[in-house]
């Protein structure tokens, strides 16, 4: 999906995920939905830089860490195995649990290492909690991308299975992406109706968002026709090596 999609479903999945904490603290709320809304945005390592600056310049400003940074490393670990990926810009080098894990890995590291150093447990504190939005940005964002034509390789360099829906983002005749948007709003309007009359119980509340939130994930799978194509791995797809000289091919 494209860069606004993805911030506009992450923002509204990240407040469906804190209504399970009745929003409260409010600061608690900010920490979790800001890191969602930048996790969200770290796996496109791809992204172009726009020409003129405009909104998505911050969202290309912030893909820099992981493009230049985790890409590069990630290749360098590969190149031990028996899967290396030449090409740093891949974008299955994100677009993959493997990927995603150490990028959210890499963000873990930036931002604990100077909270150690500080010894400071509110700040420590804070940025767990600004870590659990990364993480879940990071595996909405995979979730988004895998109800678009191009999917994404969960497993890539080691398999090439790829997980495709049907959705074409820049498509303005499907309105589906719009029905995500209304419908992920819907959801979010009831747990807030719903928490702010008091008729359930905290708990209640809690088991209603994670309800609502998966039933935003499991739909949005579902309405784009997500299917799973089996495939070999790169290094099945190597070519046969040519006969050597001397020896002819069986004309038959």
């Amino acid at each position: 999906m494209i860069t606004r999609h993805h911030l506009a479903l992450a923002l509204m999945c990240a407040l469906i995920a804190s209504s399970a904490f009745l929003f409260s603290p409010p600061g608690l709320v900010c920490l979790v939905t800001a890191g969602t809304c930048i996790g969200v945005l770290l796996p496109d390592i791809h992204m172009t830089r726009p020409k003129h600056f405009k909104f998505r310049s911050f969202a290309w400003l912030i893909v820099q860490f992981p493009r230049r940074i985790c890409a590069p490393l990630l290749c360098r670990i590969y190149a031990h195995t028996r899967h290396p990926v030449q090409d740093p810009g891949d974008k299955r080098l994100s677009h993959s649990l493997p990927g995603a894990l150490f990028v959210f890995a890499c963000t873990a590291l930036l931002l604990l290492i100077p909270a150690s150093v500080l010894k400071n447990t509110f700040v420590t504190d804070a940025i767990f909690v600004f870590l659990a939005g990364v993480f879940l940005g990071i595996f909405l964002h995979l979730i988004e991308d895998l109800c678009t034509r191009k999917g994404i390789v969960p497993c890539f360099p080691f398999s090439a299975v790829t997980i495709t829906g049907t959705i074409r983002p820049c498509d303005t005749i499907d309105p589906r992406i719009g029905q995500y948007h209304i419908q992920h709003c819907a959801v979010l309007l009831i747990i807030v109706v719903i928490e702010t009359t008091g008729i359930l119980s905290s708990l209640w509340i809690m088991l209603l968002s994670i309800a609502g939130f998966l039933f935003c994930q499991v739909t949005m799978i579902g309405f784009s026709e997500v299917t799973i194509h089996w495939g070999k791995s790169q290094t099945d797809k190597q070519p046969l090596p040519l006969p050597a000289e001397g020896i002819t091919r069986n004309p038959r």
